[in-house]
């Protein structure tokens, strides 16, 4: 089964951060390294009440399998563990998003 990543991205390209906040993040980066592309979209829910669980409805309907941001609170962690969606916490504030990207590659 191929992994589809969702990153957290404080802006909408490659060169852009890690935005550390999961269900406030500005962006979303789903990049597929088998294929090696990547696609960028803005998160909808951020103004939403429980914008992480939306988030991570949304994420599950497009394939995801592999989430990555700085923190989740405990409502996304519950519903994560029960969908069995794996979550990759990184605490590198000044990481971009293009080195995520390379790191995931590498493996």
């Amino acid at each position: 089964m191929n992994k589809l990543f969702a990153i957290t991205s404080s802006g909408k390209t490659e060169k852009s951060f890690l935005d550390l906040r999961f269900g406030k993040c500005a962006n979303i980066v789903l990049f597929d390294p088998v294929k090696n592309v990547f696609s960028i979209q803005e998160n909808t829910f951020v103004e939403q009440e429980h914008s992480g669980i939306k988030l991570v409805e949304f994420l599950q309907k497009q394939g995801v399998t592999t989430i990555i941001t700085g923190e989740v609170g405990p409502m996304v962690s519950k519903k994560l563990e029960k969908e069995k969606l794996q979550l990759v916490l990184l605490h590198e504030e000044r990481i971009k998003i293009e080195e995520i990207m390379d790191r995931i590659s590498e493996q």
